[in-house]
């Protein structure tokens, strides 16, 4: 979850970028933590109407029932999911690594996570977020002749500041802040750290770690000592090994969360459950009304009670609410929650009337986000591993690493098998061939026509 206390100035050291986005990043991270998040915000996501603010005795206690009422729907959740499966629904196309380099296919990051494990996490940043990025480290752990990079990733919101000309990387500045134990308190403590990625005035590339206050006052011109260097086998490295990943692009400037109109969708829908629960509940109370009663404490309401008078003048009734504006409500919340589902990711027809040109441009404009985010992060790896490589003294075109564009199930059952070969016998023109390779494009067989004809032939 996102440091809410970032975005307030907590660092003056960012990028104006930075500055710009990071309330989109903020909400974002909010409405995917879903509906507790969403309400701890309290008055950020959902203001209070008029008649809780005049209320200064009891309008604390009433916006909080408002707001425990609202309904939060987490389409923007649903969605990444969603998305995350379908990316993933098959492994990359192809990743080919030189022998120097194999390890990294299985242990990529310095948690051990493979190349797999790290692509559906960019791909998480990439949605959620619209950025993240990846930096490549010596192992401070291995100082063998087999020792690789490892590479760490950074979120958005921990992507402070940088400095690009061209493409040359002069500088980025990363928050490692975080919680940490603390043995001489024997408790958990925040600690603010920042790390320096740099070239220095002889082009090489140096990593160190300061707290906000040594930063400030950081010297780029200075000497550096040789701790600073990361090193593999000797060997230091000509440019900062950092690479942004955004929606569609590997350069610094920072893109809008692809979902971001999803999710301030939902938090409409939120502030309209709201307004909506709070008509009802209020439509429900009725007001008891009393005359000529001497009331000298609250009557007893309920079964079994009475309020009794012997004044002839006395009348009673309960004042009601009419809901003339609730169905106009209603409606307004169902054409909402219409539009959140269609704006998901759902790669086939809804079942309402839709012309084929819609369910064409429907199908296009989400299979293009799918693309966007698997190319774009295929090229960022590419990138990372050609560094990696270049660092290691091996040929950086060595590198192939193709992720996954088949995003539609094209599963087939055996009785759409059994149909088309009827079809077939009927008259239809098709050949076996075409048959055989329809079936060997939906994984019901591996071999070739020759090969399954001759299999056929002996029996197998």
């Amino acid at each position: 979850m996102i440091e809410h206390a970032m975005t307030n100035g907590r660092y003056h050291c960012i990028h104006p970028q930075y500055s710009f986005a990071a309330e989109d990043w903020v909400l974002c991270d909010d409405c995917f933590s879903g509906e507790r998040e969403i309400k701890r915000r309290g008055e950020v996501y959902l203001p209070r109407t008029e008649g809780q603010m005049a209320d200064t005795m009891y309008g604390s206690k009433r916006y909080e029932a408002y707001k425990y009422r609202a309904n939060y729907f987490n389409y923007f959740a649903s969605t990444i999911h969603a998305i995350l499966g379908i990316l993933h629904r098959e492994p990359p196309q192809r990743i080919e690594l030189p022998p120097r380099l194999f390890s990294m296919k299985n242990g990529f990051s310095a948690n051990g996570d493979s190349l797999e494990e790290m692509l559906h996490l960019v791909n998480f940043h990439q949605l959620v977020y619209g950025r993240c990025g990846m930096l490549l480290d010596s192992p401070f752990w291995d100082d063998s002749p087999n020792a690789v990079p490892v590479c760490a990733l950074y979120p958005a919101h921990r992507i402070l500041d940088w400095e690009q000309s061209g493409n040359v990387l002069s500088f980025v500045l990363l928050d490692e802040s975080g919680d940490h134990f603390n043995p001489e308190l024997k408790c958990r403590e925040h600690v603010q750290k920042l790390r320096l990625c740099a070239l220095d005035k002889n082009g090489d590339y140096y990593s160190v770690v300061l707290t906000p206050e040594e930063y400030s006052k950081f010297d780029f011109s200075a000497e550096l000592p040789d701790s600073v260097y990361p090193e593999i086998r000797g060997k230091r490295v000509g440019k900062v090994p950092f690479c942004f990943v955004n929606t569609s692009d590997t350069s610094s400037m920072i893109q809008a969360p692809p979902l971001l109109p999803l999710a301030n969708l939902c938090l409409a829908i939120y502030r309209g459950e709201a307004d909506y629960r709070h008509a009802l509940y209020m439509q429900a109370q009725s007001t008891l009304f009393l005359k000529g009663f001497p009331l000298d404490d609250p009557p007893m309401m309920g079964a079994g009670n009475y309020i009794h008078t012997e004044s002839p003048d006395a009348a009673g009734s309960f004042l009601e609410i009419s809901g003339a504006g609730l169905s106009e409500m209603r409606e307004s919340l169902t054409k909402l929650h219409e539009t959140a589902v269609n704006m998901g990711v759902a790669l086939a027809e809804t079942g309402d009337s839709e012309s084929g040109e819609a369910l064409k441009t429907r199908l296009s404009v989400k299979l293009a986000l799918l693309e966007n985010i698997a190319g774009t992060a295929g090229n960022a790896f590419r990138k990372i591993l050609r560094m990696a490589a270049e660092w290691c003294s091996v040929d950086p075109d060595s590198i192939i690493f193709e992720p996954n564009f088949d995003f539609t199930d094209s599963s087939v059952s055996a009785a759409d098998v059994s149909c088309l070969w009827t079809a077939k016998k009927e008259g239809l023109p098709l050949s076996e061939r075409s048959i055989h390779e329809w079936l060997r494009k939906n994984d019901y067989t591996g071999l070739s026509y020759e090969e399954e004809v001759e299999a056929v032939k002996q029996g197998n």
